[in-house]
């Protein structure tokens, strides 16, 4: 089973592995990012991208769903 999580679960999963690192700069020195991108994302200025999804053992996945006033009744 695939657990999906939205953007404040990736952030929760962020500030936990920072923390573990003891710091947002600390984290972002071992992963080779900046300081400043790993802040954006934590504080909801920017989505997290490809370095940090791949830091933290995640993958972007899009998906799409018909919205129910969209769907229609076979005849």
């Amino acid at each position: 089973m695939i657990d999906y999580l939205d953007t404040i679960d990736v952030c929760r999963l962020l500030s936990k592995a920072c923390k573990e690192a003891g710091g947002q700069r600390a984290w972002a020195e071992i992963h080779e990012m900046s300081p400043s991108y790993v802040s954006n994302v934590l504080h909801a200025r920017c989505e997290p991208g490809k370095a940090i999804l791949d830091a933290l053992g995640l993958a972007r996945v899009v998906m799409y769903y018909k919205r129910p006033e969209a769907i229609t009744c076979p005849s």
